[in-house]
């Protein structure tokens, strides 16, 4: 599944993925992933954790830190949070398949697809 760029986020900034790594879980049967994307006026870094019931918690953090609105698009539908003061925020279940965040801090960053 592709996401379509909504025509009211003409203008958008794209961030792109500057790292990727894998921390192997204590059981060893999945693992968590760490992703960085860079843009121009910020970084965001996310971390996805597997959850028993076979969703997805994701951790981020944006850089420098400060209290953006954050939306993440998923196969069920757009989901939306707010960045504490450090950046800081969470998506508690995020069902599996492709997600992009978004970021507004008065303009819009967004992410490439990724595969949770």
């Amino acid at each position: 599944m592709l996401f379509a760029m909504d025509s009211a986020l003409s203008e958008v900034e794209l961030l792109k993925a500057s790292g990727r790594r894998e921390l192997v879980a204590a059981r060893g049967d999945e693992s968590t992933r760490s992703i960085t994307f860079d843009g121009r006026s910020l970084t965001v870094v996310v971390t996805l954790t597997p959850a028993p019931d076979g969703a997805v918690r994701l951790d981020g953090w944006i850089a420098p830190p400060a209290a953006h609105s954050v939306e993440l698009r998923t196969p069920g539908g757009l989901l939306t949070v707010r960045a504490d003061e450090r950046g800081r925020f969470v998506f508690d279940r995020v069902e599996r398949g492709m997600v992009q965040l978004l970021v507004h801090d008065g303009g819009t960053m967004v992410t490439p697809s990724i595969v949770v």
